[in-house]
């Protein structure tokens, strides 16, 4: 017991309980304000990413352009046009000895394949907070042509293939490479050939094809060997 009369001892509890309810509203309130925006930051998570219009035609990084282009060393321009992070491969048209396209005229071109990693990049539209149907890797294009670079609009409706494979390393050697291999076994110089990046049996792999002399044939990633038939197997999707 206190010392206080009776009257201002019962005024005292009355504030104690007071102060009491106003702390015990100031919890619920913030345990509720807490639940509401954990709520809603797991709604805004839980939305796929969307994919955008491609943007226009764009010359940066395009050393050469546009009469002589590299499109190994084109690819990390390629990369930032496209949101989709695995290379799956590139195909180059028109490719000089030298290693080069020329895009003002005649066949020079190339087009890069891009694709995500399961459930990454962006993905079709769904209601939030459900799950997606299966599992989509999407897939976009990236061409290299006269105008500069450009992207096909985003497939996100591309499922991920069963076993999907490791994303392809950057280059280990380029096109120029490719064509001394191909003048070593007789190819024409002044000709135009058709060389492929792609992801064989064996890991990465070059193919060269040269139709008017005859040549086909598939190299290593490293330029170091040429494959078996059994071991080339593969082609950018």
């Amino acid at each position: 017991m206190t010392d206080l009369p009776l009257e201002a001892e019962f005024a005292l509890l009355e504030r104690q309980r007071r102060r009491d309810r106003r702390i015990g509203l100031l919890l619920v309130l913030g345990t509720f304000g807490a639940t509401l925006g954990l709520s809603l930051w797991a709604k805004r998570a839980s939305r796929p990413e969307l994919s955008v219009a491609p943007a226009p035609a764009t010359t940066d990084g395009l050393t050469g352009f546009p009469e002589a282009v590299d499109p190994v060393r084109a690819l990390a321009a390629a990369r930032r046009v496209t949101p989709r992070k695995v290379l799956r491969g590139f195909v180059v048209e028109g490719a000089r000895a030298d290693g080069t396209i020329d895009l003002s005229e005649g066949p020079g071109r190339a087009r890069y394949v891009f694709q995500s990693l399961p459930g990454e990049g962006p993905q079709p539209p769904r209601e939030p907070g459900t799950l997606p149907r299966q599992a989509y890797c999407g897939k976009q294009t990236v061409h290299l042509r006269h105008e500069g670079l450009v992207a096909d609009p985003d497939q996100t409706t591309v499922p991920c293939p069963s076993a999907f494979p490791e994303d392809l390393p950057e280059p280990r050697c380029g096109v120029a490479e490719v064509w001394s291999h191909a003048l070593s076994k007789g190819a024409p110089k002044e000709q135009l050939a058709r060389v492929e990046y792609y992801r064989s049996r064996v890991g990465p792999a070059w193919r060269f094809e040269l139709p008017s002399a005859g040549q086909r044939f598939s190299l290593y990633g490293d330029c170091g060997r040429e494959l078996e038939s059994s071991e080339a197997i593969g082609a950018v999707p």
